[in-house]
């Protein structure tokens, strides 16, 4: 097989501010597999906070295929991501977007689509929430207002603030019926989140997300869990299953996405080990084109809740692929992922 990747430069329709700052574009990386006059695609969304960015994953994409590492059969996709793992540590979005993109391609080369490959047809799925992210509180009034007349059944709304009491209060002030979902990013310390929970759980808050950081101690965790009136879920501290078998019992549920696990298979292990502790599962996304979310959107049956909206925050998506149905992204039954190019790239 045949790797090439390229730089994918996404302009999100509004700038997207979390707790850690403030962005208008992301470069994530392009990749695809060429295998018997056949492609097949995968998106890297590198992390900021696992030390990846657009650099390190060209970097490892060119080590993999220096060290030709993915061989002839696009089938051996567990022999290839442990070629990967065994060869380089970390670099989770660029094994992904390899990963993903063997699937893609054994879909194409079988007449199948992934879905189908993994037997996750015919699963319910999950709403999607959408993301409103920091802003002044006018601005995040009126994003409120836009996604509610766009049909947005659930939001999820970041905080991290010194004012994150009068975002609730505003978004309340528009949405005042709908489900909401509040996710702070790691930016709260354990008093803090203890004491938010009580102000979330009287404005009928759905769960928390990543109140503390990414490295807190499983002890704080677990004094949170016992202390607070609305369910936990960890993101930034669950990254692939050890982490999901090490938080059980702290937090109530886990954030899985492809971009950390390194792939769909892992995702799946991480699913399993999440689900033989009891935990929820919310299946999430980074700002993505609709060829990442895709392959999420692929595994949100496997999820009690979704968070992929990461494409639909774009200005202009360059692919088309899982689509926006009455509240749930959908995945096609097309070969492989069913993603295409838009006009916009080459």
């Amino acid at each position: 097989m045949e790797l090439s990747f390229e730089s994918l430069i996404l302009e999100t329709k509004h700038p997207f501010g979390i707790a850690s700052g403030t962005t208008a574009s992301r470069e994530n990386v392009w990749v695809r597999l060429y295998h018997n006059g056949l492609e097949g695609w995968g998106e890297a969304a590198p992390i900021r906070y696992h030390n990846e960015s657009a650099a390190t994953v060209a970097s490892a994409l060119e080590k993999f295929r220096q060290a030709d590492l993915l061989g002839s059969d696009p089938f051996a996709i567990q022999r290839i991501s442990e070629r990967m793992e065994q060869f380089l540590p970390n670099n989770y979005s660029a094994k992904n977007a390899i990963e993903v993109a063997l699937h893609d391609l054994c879909g194409k080369l079988s007449n199948l689509s992934t879905s189908s490959m993994l037997g996750l047809n015919e699963l319910p799925l999950p709403l999607t929430s959408f993301t409103i992210g920091i802003d002044v509180l006018d601005k995040i009034e009126a994003k409120t207002r836009e996604a509610l007349e766009s049909g947005f059944k659930i939001l999820k709304i970041k905080l991290g603030t010194d004012h994150d009491q009068e975002i609730i209060k505003r978004v309340r002030g528009v949405a005042a019926n709908i489900p909401l979902r509040i996710d702070a990013n790691g930016a709260w310390t354990v008093d803090i989140a203890v004491k938010m929970s009580g102000f979330l759980a009287e404005h009928n808050i759905e769960f928390l997300e990543q109140p503390l950081p990414k490295d807190a101690p499983i002890q704080d965790w677990q004094y949170l869990k016992e202390h607070t009136q609305i369910p936990i879920f960890a993101d930034e501290s669950c990254q692939r299953s050890t982490d999901a078998a090490r938080l059980a019992g702290t937090v109530n549920g886990i954030v899985i996405k492809l971009a950390k696990t390194g792939g769909l298979q892992e995702a799946i292990r991480t699913a399993s080990i999440a689900r033989a502790h009891g935990l929820k599962i919310m299946i999430g996304c980074m700002i993505e084109s609709s060829l990442g979310i895709t392959a999420a959107a692929i595994l949100s049956s496997l999820a009690d809740y979704a968070d992929l909206d990461g494409a639909l925050l774009l200005a202009e998506d360059p692919f088309s692929g899982a689509r926006y149905e009455n509240g749930r992204i959908c995945p096609n039954n097309k070969a492989g992922l069913g993603v295409e190019k838009r006009g916009s790239i080459s």
